[in-house]
């Protein structure tokens, strides 16, 4: 009895770890844009005060900015309610294995509590981290790009419309966003602050700094900016690939000691010692 039921809570917790499926939204027509506010749908699901108080709460901390980083289309509430379901289930699963007599199984069940109500913040950690990884790994070319476009004589944002064109990239698809605002009436400025603030990637937020310091000067001082700011970050991509490489072969010095050394020690030694055996203890 005791089985079934963990496996139940196991099951349960696997379906509701799956990914909600994606709303449907509600189409404004060929002028309708990404951050174009839907009315609601009527399959929207509206959640409970429990749920909204969660939510409230999370708009402070960093499990909001991450959501956002991520690009994931679940919404707050849904992380929230989420949250509450896997550890409501969980507990309820320690519950009735401390009903059923079985205290230590218990015991590990309530501390799976707390990994259940923090799991879906970690996925959505996960996703935010490798967000802002692909773009900080595009940022160099990005940079480069358009330093050479400018001092060719493009301005800023034809050079931008062509690498969003020829580039298939993260940072690429938030730049088409971008452009698209602008080209709705949006100032270049606001909406380059925008995307930084989105993106939340540091030197990326240092770039839009520089460059809207740097666009009332021309575009002399535009491609002057955009080269610095290229170099400076093919540096810092060239010492974070280092310290990778660094990482990795400390990472790879245990499974060598534990696992390869004594393969290659027993194939050079092997002989050796059988005839040792063989000589002194018999066949």
């Amino acid at each position: 009895m005791a089985l079934l039921i963990a496996l139940l809570a196991g099951a349960a917790i696997f379906l509701l770890a799956i990914p909600a499926p994606e709303r449907p939204t509600v189409s404004h027509g060929p002028w309708s844009w990404s951050g174009q506010d839907a009315s609601p749908s009527p399959a929207e699901v509206h959640h409970g005060p429990v749920v909204r108080w969660l939510a409230d709460l999370l708009v402070t901390t960093k499990v909001a900015r991450n959501l956002a980083v991520s690009g994931s289309e679940i919404s707050l509430d849904d992380l929230a309610a989420r949250k509450l379901r896997l550890t409501v289930i969980t507990l309820l699963g320690a519950v009735l294995l401390w009903l059923l007599g079985m205290p230590n199984i218990s015991l590990v069940a309530a501390a799976a509590g707390v990994w259940a109500f923090q799991g879906p913040d970690l996925e959505i950690a996960r996703k935010a981290d490798a967000r802002r990884m692909a773009v900080q790994r595009d940022l160099p070319f990005f940079l480069f790009t358009l330093a050479v476009l400018t001092e060719a004589g493009l301005h800023l944002l034809p050079a931008l419309e062509h690498y969003c064109r020829q580039a298939h990239s993260t940072l690429a698809e938030e730049m088409k966003s971008a452009l698209a605002e602008i080209q709705l009436g949006q100032t270049p400025a606001l909406a380059f602050l925008n995307l930084s603030q989105q993106l939340d990637v540091r030197d990326f937020t240092l770039f839009v700094g520089a460059l809207v310091q740097s666009m009332e000067k021309g575009t002399d001082g535009l491609s002057l900016t955009l080269r610095s700011q290229a170099e400076a970050a093919w540096d810092k991509r060239r010492r974070v690939a280092q310290e990778l490489g660094a990482k990795a072969s400390v990472k790879l010095f245990l499974p060598l000691v534990l696992f390869v050394l004594p393969s290659i020690l027993a194939m050079a030694a092997g002989p050796a010692v059988y005839n040792f055996i063989t000589q002194f203890f018999g066949p």
